[in-house]
């Protein structure tokens, strides 16, 4: 849609046309069969926001923790509406305020860190003594580096590329196959870290979010919890 009117007269074909818009469901349809498994994992940080929203004390962790899930979630839903450039921003700063709620829930103080490298670097540390953890972190930075191309429009690849309004709804197969991808690997890896860092929080829950949680993550991963626990 563009306007060769006046700019008043380009807002109303604007508003004519978000009041006027369908959104496209292709990738929830049938056809796409993986989004039942990413939806699973997301489902899973669902419940964890709800968990942490009931027993975080502290303001400071309460927030960055409601505004990773937060971003995640528009990640997921941009994602599925076409939206696919601001979809992979959002998820990039999911990641980031994961990793920030982290170290405030480990004392360390992250509110004077700065720079997102050091703020990774400080995680690599905190979690050095436990390998599976520290490698999740190290997944999660990997997948960080590569949304920070899209950010800074590193190529063609990483661009939108859609004007005017009504082409940027569109659904496009490569693309949201990509999102899906990171949603998938971004989700794992964020409800692995949450599985094990907060697993006092899963045991304790009712057993239906437990099941959920405990569903949404690998036999390895509850081993590992278990073990944990059992070494306390």
């Amino acid at each position: 849609m563009s306007s060769k009117h006046k700019p008043e007269l380009g807002l109303k074909e604007l508003k004519s046309f978000i009041e006027s818009v369908k959104l496209d469901a292709t990738g929830l349809s049938g056809a796409h069969t993986d989004t039942k498994g990413v939806y699973r994992k997301f489902h899973a940080l669902l419940i964890f926001d709800y968990l942490l929203q009931e027993n975080l004390e502290d303001k400071d962790q309460s927030t960055y923790a409601r505004e990773a899930i937060s971003d995640m979630s528009h990640g997921f839903f941009l994602t599925f509406i076409g939206l696919y450039k601001p979809a992979r921003t959002s998820t990039r700063s999911a990641i980031e305020n994961l990793i920030r709620f982290l170290l405030l829930h480990r004392g360390v103080d992250a509110m004077s860190i700065n720079s997102v490298y050091e703020l990774f670097d400080e995680a690599k540390s905190s979690f050095s003594s436990n390998a599976a953890q520290l490698k999740r972190v190290g997944e999660l930075h990997g997948i960080y580096r590569e949304l920070c191309k899209t950010v800074h429009s590193s190529s063609a690849d990483y661009m939108n590329l859609e004007v005017p309004f009504n082409t940027m709804l569109a659904f496009d197969e490569d693309k949201f196959s990509k999102n899906r991808d990171v949603l998938r690997e971004s989700c794992k890896a964020v409800g692995e870290l949450l599985f094990i860092e907060f697993n006092h929080l899963v045991q304790s829950a009712h057993h239906s979010h437990k099941d959920i949680l405990s569903d949404s993550v690998s036999g390895s991963v509850r081993k590992e919890a278990r073990e944990l626990r059992e070494a306390v």
